[in-house]
């Protein structure tokens, strides 16, 4: 019983650091996204500049979602492995 405890734990923390590794990277490419969207642009590049914003703003959104599921699962993980650990 002592060995399949100990792979249950194991699983638990790899698959918590796994998931909150991925919610990271998001979160940093996020934040690389919203810096993009700080230039400001006169005259005839303002029509092109207004289209790459609504891209910027397109995959900002998509993100959104998956972040907020991945912050969930990352806190479920981690309070199921406090809880088991005590």
């Amino acid at each position: 019983m002592q060995g399949f405890e100990a792979t249950v734990f194991t699983l638990l923390y790899v698959s918590w650091g796994f998931i909150t590794a991925v919610l990271i990277a998001l979160l940093s490419y996020r934040a690389t996204l919203l810096g993009e969207g700080d230039r400001l642009f006169n005259g005839a590049a303002a029509q092109d500049h207004h289209q790459q914003e609504m891209t910027l703003i397109a995959r900002r959104s998509r993100l959104t979602g998956e972040i907020i599921v991945l912050s969930v699962m990352s806190g479920v993980l981690l309070l199921t492995c406090v809880g088991i650990s005590i």
